[in-house]
């Protein structure tokens, strides 16, 4: 994180307990949702009221990047390998259309050229739009 020593600084000199921002700290890092952080944070044995708690988390998520960094990592992973397995497909077909040669399995071939493109694709789109921002919940009933 980027200006932790002086955010912690300024909220200790607030009166902000140490343990309280350790664990704000330890959350923000562990890509935690906000709700949570602030729901633990304004409860009764931690005792930070709910525009302290805010504010510091502000700072927090600005100084580790941001509060999704974390959350679209699965639907970018998964999206890259469809995409390139939709490609290689593709360029199979490609190269065997230019270059003469029997296409093994055409069907197959050109289905999964459809198929894993357009999942990748798909996968990469929500994780722009943040479709995959609630798959990780840590307090799940």
């Amino acid at each position: 994180m980027k200006n932790i020593d002086a955010i912690k600084a300024r909220y200790l000199d607030q009166g902000v307990r140490e343990d309280n921002f350790l664990y704000a700290v330890d959350a923000v890092k562990a890509g935690s949702k906000r709700e949570h952080i602030l729901e633990s944070l304004t409860a009764d044995y931690r005792g930070m009221d709910y525009i302290e708690a805010t504010q510091l988390l502000e700072e927090l998520f600005a100084a580790n990047g941001g509060e999704f960094k974390k959350e679209n990592r699965s639907g970018y992973l998964y999206g890259a390998f469809f995409l390139l397995l939709g490609l290689a497909a593709s360029f199979y077909i490609y190269y065997v259309y230019t270059y003469g040669g029997i296409l093994v399995r055409p069907i197959l071939i050109w289905a999964m050229a459809i198929v894993f493109t357009l999942a990748g694709l798909g996968y990469i789109l929500l994780s722009f739009i943040g479709g995959y921002r609630d798959s990780d919940e840590p307090f799940k009933d």
